[in-house]
């Protein structure tokens, strides 16, 4: 089999793991029409793609040390190994004065939650008391987060975009299960977890399933990308930038999969929030112009793919977040970015 043909059907199945081998020899054709696949090549392609996810866990099965550690030593050790970044483990440090919580003195093992947090079931956010010494100043960077999380929250109802996620979720959700009893692959199960919880909008645990996925398997972009999702969801844009790109350096370049990351990597890092975070490379007017054509190229029909094509073409994105360094653009240029404006609303229709 041509290494060109599976890693083409590795991306497409990363991006879609919903899709049988006709569907995705449809997708094929169109994305990739050089490659002559037919519906036998697929197949063989998408068997060998399940064998080598079997191979983690036939691995582990004959590691019982490892196996039998707690998600939180599986993420430790997974990093001193190169595998998942050592940040993807949550912070148990004060979001105000940054004291973990064996520095205060009281025998305590985690810090009290914040309450707003936990009632939106979005991801914990620790304090070490009322009285912070940091505060009014870091409470009062923490709390547009409640509001941001409301406001998405507010926008998806009415659009009628929650009710369509949540069904779709779900559906994946009861898929990623059925694989998993079939399989016996934690990692799927973890996945299904995930899913389950965001198909509640318990973005909390969520998350916390997410982490210990990718603690199991960091060569996985899939986790990352999930991972990324929720966080946005929750109005954490930071993090959630950050596990994108993870996202994108785990895909095949050019993969549906690749593109979709680094067109959710853009939508965060345009984000006011996210001013002074390190831009990638490719962050300057000509890098983005190649990388949003490549972008778009790969993912058509995707959303943030068609958004992030027209505001590089227009030279800016909305004028409440982050912009950067452009050039005049040309009459084909906006005419282009135009298009897309209009393939967007298409899509998100």
């Amino acid at each position: 089999m041509a290494d060109d043909l599976l890693e083409a059907v590795r991306g497409l199945h990363l991006a879609h793991p919903e899709l049988g081998p006709k569907p995705l020899l449809a997708k094929l054709r169109v994305q990739q029409p050089d490659l002559a696949a037919g519906n036998k090549e697929v197949r063989e392609a998408l068997a060998t793609l399940k064998a080598e996810e079997s191979k983690p866990t036939e691995a582990a099965a004959a590691a019982p040390t490892a196996a039998a550690a707690p998600p939180a030593a599986a993420a430790t050790m997974a990093a001193g190994e190169g595998g998942a970044p050592p940040d993807v483990a949550i912070s148990l440090a004060c979001f105000g004065c940054g004291r973990l919580p064996s520095e205060m003195g009281d025998g305590r093992e985690k810090h009290p939650v914040c309450p707003i947090c936990r009632k939106l079931k979005i991801p914990t956010t620790y304090w070490c008391c009322v009285d912070c010494p940091a505060n009014p100043a870091a409470w009062e960077r923490h709390t547009p987060v409640h509001k941001a999380v409301r406001r998405q929250r507010k926008d998806a109802e009415e659009g009628g975009v929650m009710q369509q996620h949540r069904e779709a979720t779900a559906e994946t959700a009861e898929r990623w299960a059925r694989e998993a009893v079939e399989s016996g692959d934690a990692y799927l199960e973890l996945m299904a977890e995930g899913a389950r919880y965001r198909s509640k909008k318990d973005h909390r645990r969520e998350v916390k399933a997410f982490r210990e996925a990718i603690a199991l398997r960091p060569d996985r972009p899939d986790a990352y990308m999930n991972l990324g999702i929720a966080l946005g969801d929750s109005a954490h844009y930071v993090e959630a930038a950050q596990r994108f790109l993870e996202a994108k350096e785990r895909c095949p370049v050019g993969s549906e999969l690749w593109a979709r990351a680094t067109a959710q990597a853009f939508t965060h890092l345009k984000k006011e929030e996210c001013a002074e975070v390190a831009k990638p490379e490719w962050w300057n007017d000509e890098g983005l112009k190649a990388m949003s054509a490549r972008v778009v190229r790969a993912a058509p029909d995707d959303l943030e793919a068609n958004e992030m094509r027209a505001e590089v073409l227009l030279g800016q994105p909305h004028c409440w977040e982050v912009s950067w360094e452009a050039a005049p653009r040309s009459a084909a240029e906006l005419r282009e970015a135009a298009a897309h404006l209009i393939s967007w609303h298409l899509i998100a229709k």
